[in-house]
């Protein structure tokens, strides 16, 4: 199973509850997706929706939302706040599919997909390629780069070339499974698609000094018709 039970911990605990939209998810959906999603009510799924953070964007957008998401207790708090959402929020592991009929014109994920070894995301996205409509786009968002400093952090166990583990401080602490892409890597992740946006983020802290270095992509890509 992909989703880790760290996730599920992280949440009880009430750590990880970001409810705004993220600003990237919003700027990357308007500035890419609009017509996709503004010529009918357009199917958007989400995978790894945490706390829900993406969903009052797409609410206001109009569009029918769907969601898979591996923690219990926070899809239980999800039907709770959109009671009407409660068939379309489910609770399960998106490595292994999608568990919805039919087909999507959007798929997105913020940092959801990057917390899995790399043939779990090859098959990730082989089965959202499936699942998108000719056309349709997938967003990633912040997923993690070999440029961040903790990709060469000692501490972590390797599981593949791009993927570690068992952190034991640090943002990646108690979180499982992490994986970290170069720019060659997504073009290989991705290479059953059309790249139309790729973007590398850098942030590096200087007080209290550190030097540590946060890095992740943004990716924009397109089923070919």
């Amino acid at each position: 199973m992909g989703f880790s039970h760290a996730w599920e911990q992280r949440y009880v605990e009430n750590t990880h509850l970001s409810v705004w939209p993220w600003s990237d998810i919003v700027s990357l959906v308007h500035r890419h997706c609009k017509p996709l999603i503004s010529t009918r009510v357009a199917r958007v799924l989400e995978l790894g929706c945490g706390a829900g953070a993406n969903i009052p964007l797409f609410r206001t957008l109009g569009v029918n939302y769907f969601a898979i998401e591996g923690s219990p207790s926070i899809v239980k708090q999800l039907h709770v706040r959109f009671p009407d959402l409660t068939a379309q929020i489910l609770v399960g592991d998106f490595t292994e599919g999608f568990p919805f009929p039919g087909c999507f014109d959007l798929i997105i994920d913020r940092a959801s997909v990057t917390h899995n070894d790399s043939a779990s995301i090859r098959q990730i996205l082989d089965t959202a390629l499936q699942k998108l409509v000719p056309g349709g786009m997938f967003i990633g968002s912040d997923w993690f780069s070999k440029s961040h400093s903790d990709f060469l952090n000692n501490g972590a166990s390797v599981i593949d070339e791009s993927t570690r583990a068992h952190y034991s401080s640090g943002q990646f602490a108690g979180v499982g499974k992490v994986h970290f892409s170069d720019e060659q890597h997504l073009r290989d992740l991705f290479s059953q698609f059309e790249i139309v946006f790729l973007e590398e983020k850098f942030a590096r802290q200087y007080e209290p000094a550190s030097q540590h270095q946060v890095a992740s992509w943004n990716i924009v890509a397109r089923k070919r018709a």
